[in-house]
């Protein structure tokens, strides 16, 4: 067995610099030069990165013992706090998750449909013919007022604007340099980008609080999170303190409502590129009839397969992570502690073996057969598979099911957007600009 670490280029800012650029090909090309796995040193510590699905499945029968929280993570504990489930590892993450996980499954997200569809109605109703929008915005503008509804239970119309301030002035607009920087994190007598982040943050949260103590005081059962965490008890019969609350909520805004709206971004690319797609969905959701319930177009098997292929061929983060407790095998090396692995869902989706032509947009493929978690890893896999994988897909299908049948649209280049590293994500370069065609159907406009 391999004592030392495998190969891998040197200079970690370089290569996060060239990595930031060309996600896809500086992977493909350290793939190339070294094999697999390969070390890669970058400005968050040391990774050994597998490209291989045999590599992402050892990675996954690991046992939650042998890691503690996953590499870069850290730096999202000064937006979510100390007890999102991102940053909790062992005992504790088994006792949250155990704790959440009824909130995102089975007849909760017909629960959430009926909010999926009326915010994306609501946002439909401002676009115009002929327009040209931002796909990553405008849906973006959707999914924050899905996770107000649904997770936050803001009902209210202004309300949700004050929240969706709070949002754009503490977590979208943050600068990131402090965020992933700690040395950075000074407030210099109140001005610069810390200390604005640290006012900006402060009345975020105190808008949260009250939103919990007005739950509290709530004596109606209502079914978004925020409610749901509130009459959550432990084994022994404690609720949730409100900072443990706050937490979830602020975990469950970051890692939902861009890494939907970036998907929803490159559903409108790909649908653009392939009018057989878009005939196919539109035939499928006509056959419901005029007004279907959300959870009948939700379970469109071709949908389903749509947005599978969205997510393999465009996933929104490149790799998921685990940090090495004491040590760990992988593919013959022996990982010491401290060291991250992690495997390369961008690699492992252009698998030509699990794919084959993985650089053609099919969704079929997702209707021929299943895959494994260390095949398809959108949501990542093992125990730390991401929570909310249901209410996304559930979300993704909805937000479609509602637009495709209301407009035709088009890309404003002739190309398709090229994919960048947006903060810790990936997505389209500027957001994926489209133009709105002519409107298809009146039924959803009346309805909203």
């Amino acid at each position: 067995m391999n004592q030392a670490l495998p190969p891998g280029p040197r200079v970690a800012a370089y290569q996060t610099l060239r990595y930031m650029r060309d996600p896809h090909g500086r992977t493909a090309e350290l793939e190339r030069r070294y094999g697999t796995p390969f070390t890669l040193p970058t400005v968050n510590g040391t990774l050994v990165l597998t490209t291989t699905p045999d590599g992402a499945r050892e990675i996954l029968a690991g046992r939650e013992e042998d890691f503690v929280v996953g590499f870069g993570v850290e730096a999202l504990r000064v937006l979510v706090g100390e007890g999102g489930l991102l940053l909790l590892s062992g005992d504790a993450h088994r006792r949250e998750r155990k704790l959440l996980s009824p909130t995102f499954h089975g007849a909760r997200m017909r629960a959430y449909g009926n909010a999926v569809v009326e915010s994306t109605l609501r946002e439909a109703a401002t676009w115009a013919t002929g327009r040209q929008l931002n796909a990553q915005q405008s849906m973006q503008s959707i999914s924050i007022d899905v996770i107000l509804r649904a997770v936050f239970g803001v009902q209210s119309g202004d309300r949700r604007l004050a929240f969706r301030e709070a949002i754009r002035l503490a977590v979208d607009e943050v600068s990131p340099a402090p965020i992933f920087f700690d040395f950075l994190r000074h407030e210099f007598g109140g001005f610069g980008p810390w200390a604005r982040f640290k006012r900006h943050k402060r009345a975020f949260d105190a808008l949260i609080y009250q939103q919990i103590a007005e739950a509290r005081r709530d004596p109606q059962e209502r079914e978004d999170v925020l409610h749901r965490l509130v009459a959550a008890r432990y084994d022994d019969g404690r609720p949730l303190p409100d900072d443990s609350i706050r937490d979830h909520l602020l975990t469950l805004l970051v890692a939902g409502h861009e890494t939907t709206a970036t998907t929803l971004a490159w559903s409108f690319a790909e649908l653009a590129q392939h009018p057989e797609i878009v005939a196919h969905l539109r035939d499928d959701l006509a056959a419901l009839g005029a007004d279907p319930a959300p959870d009948e177009v939700s379970s469109l098997p071709y949908l389903d397969a749509f947005c599978r292929e969205i997510l393999r061929a465009h996933p929104i983060v490149a790799e998921f992570f685990r940090t090495v407790k004491t040590s760990f095998e992988l593919q013959g090396w022996q990982i010491p502690a401290g060291i991250s692995v992690a495997a390369s869902i961008l690699r492992i989706h252009r698998d030509p073996t699990l794919y084959p032509d993985p650089d053609r947009f099919r969704p079929e493929r997702f209707l021929e057969r299943r895959f494994a978690p260390h095949e398809f890893a959108a949501f990542g896999g093992g125990h730390r598979h991401c929570i909310g994988a249901a209410f996304a897909m559930n979300e993704l299908k909805l937000v479609l099911g509602t637009l495709v049948p209301l407009f035709d649209w088009r890309l404003t280049e002739n190309r398709p957007p090229r994919t960048i590293l947006r903060h810790v994500t990936l997505g389209p370069e500027r957001g994926c600009p489209i133009v709105l065609g002519r409107r298809l159907s009146q039924r959803s406009a009346r309805a909203a």
